[in-house]
């Protein structure tokens, strides 16, 4: 069934305060109130996982607009050595067709934690990433940048990203330390549960 509307069928159902929204919106929450946004007027925080996606907590609330926000669906300049069409099946080669788990597996035959040593791949993958980021940080002006998820267990991405970001910015926007504004979540691969129960104590 498409297009139904489970929040008001739970309102109607249950006569309790009902909160409904994304799985990474709910992480961007629990890393806002107890992980590495915490005391930041505003956080981004990214998964980079199968797919990819975005959530943006200012002053204690998440981003919604029309839709929730597709932050993975972003379009960014392909790297010149990367001859993958992108697996994205709306979009081919949007940032999740090109950076996700599925991309990075599909595009070499291997999932990235398979790929640890291969330099290339991940300079391939902060590529896109940081061109990402750069568009999120002119719109969004975050706090703090959060990525998670499975491809982000590779050290070597942080970085790889953070140099990139910082030379994408050219200087048009200053940011005094970027090991401590780009950064992995604290909450131990709970941000998701832990925003969930957040969901109850912030506006609707």
């Amino acid at each position: 069934m498409e297009n139904f509307n489970i929040h008001q069928a739970f309102k109607q159902k249950y006569n309790i305060p009902i909160h409904l929204d994304t799985d990474v919106n709910a992480a961007a929450l629990g890393e806002y109130y107890w992980g590495a946004g915490k005391g930041q007027g505003s956080c981004l925080y990214i998964t980079v996982g199968t797919g990819i996606g975005g959530g943006y907590v200012k002053n204690g609330s998440t981003l919604k607009g029309m839709t929730h926000p597709e932050m993975g669906h972003i379009y960014v300049s392909r790297h010149p050595q990367d001859d993958y069409e992108g697996c994205c099946p709306y979009h081919g080669g949007c940032l999740e067709g090109l950076a996700s788990g599925t991309a990075i597996a599909a595009r070499y035959g291997k999932k990235a934690n398979e790929l640890e040593n291969a330099k290339k791949v991940w300079e391939i993958e902060a590529h896109y990433l940081a061109q990402a980021i750069v568009n999120y940080i002119y719109i969004l002006s975050p706090g703090k940048i959060i990525l998670g998820g499975g491809v982000m267990k590779q050290d070597i991405l942080f970085p790889l990203i953070r140099d990139k970001v910082s030379k994408l910015l050219q200087n048009y926007i200053t940011i005094e330390s970027m090991e401590e504004y780009i950064i992995p979540p604290q909450l131990n691969d709970e941000q998701g549960i832990l925003g969930a129960l957040a969901l109850g104590i912030t506006p609707e």
